[in-house]
């Protein structure tokens, strides 16, 4: 078929003069530079080629080993059987290594039950008690991801993102068992004494309410701030790490 040379309709024409100024504007366009993978990780004062010189493994501003860590927190406790609520607690923890620890915490939340008045109408009495739920529970703690947040050109502050898994019991009537949980967390630390702290854990739970028993899953929440105690104490390997860091080159 031979189509009669003329002018394009503009249906046809706009598409391939768009993609002609498109072809024009990368060919004209300077070449964008982009550095190089090492040269996040080089210092300029310590000459080597043109990059520097490699920093190697820094130091960290913070140290967890052989020190207590004090926290309370605050947040949110959404039940899986009764109604969600809010919830406050803390915990006690040690840690003999820099990335690992042990945790005693303690949850306490208001377990009530939102369908209760329209219960109350069909059995002629109260079914449920509201009442508070002390949980307590023994955790283990890992920190395998350190991580470093500039928060001004010369302020970086360091945090850790850590996993706790652990076993305990729940005090209250709803309770038919042991209480697991686990859960996600991160630490942000402005000095070498105090850490802001983010929580979301999830309880599992062994409870009865209205007549229903089953295994629930309940989600929690928190925001808080620690203290350690005492002062940090460096592992031999960081203190060479120090005095190495002091000597003059």
């Amino acid at each position: 078929m031979i189509r009669s040379r003329g002018v394009l309709p503009p249906r046809l024409l706009v598409p391939r003069l768009a993609l002609l100024a498109t072809l024009i504007l990368a060919a004209s366009a300077p070449a964008v530079s982009y550095a190089a993978p090492d040269e996040a990780c080089l210092e300029d004062g310590d000459a080597l080629g043109e990059n520097g010189a490699r920093k190697g493994v820094q130091a960290r501003p913070f140290l967890k080993r052989l020190r207590l860590e004090a926290s309370i927190w605050g947040g949110f406790f959404a039940a899986d059987l009764v109604s969600s609520s809010y919830s406050y607690g803390g915990s006690l923890g040690f840690y003999p290594l820099e990335d690992f620890g042990f945790e005693f915490s303690l949850v306490v939340t208001n377990l009530t039950l939102a369908v209760e008045k329209p219960l109350i109408q069909f059995f002629s009495g109260f079914v449920f008690q509201q009442s508070l739920a002390y949980i307590v529970t023994g955790n283990l703690v890992w920190s395998p991801v350190h991580l470093k947040l500039r928060v001004a050109p010369k302020a970086i502050i360091s945090g850790d993102v850590f996993f706790v898994v652990g076993a305990g019991d729940t005090i209250n009537a709803t309770s038919q068992g042991a209480t697991f949980d686990f859960g996600i967390g991160m630490k942000i630390y402005p000095n070498r004494w105090v850490a802001v702290r983010f929580d979301l854990r999830d309880y599992v739970i062994q409870q009865e309410a209205v007549g229903v028993q089953r295994v629930t899953n309940n989600l929690v929440g928190t925001l808080g701030i620690s203290l350690f105690l005492p002062g940090p104490r460096p592992s031999k390997t960081q203190q060479q790490q120090v005095v190495k860091k002091k000597e003059p080159r």
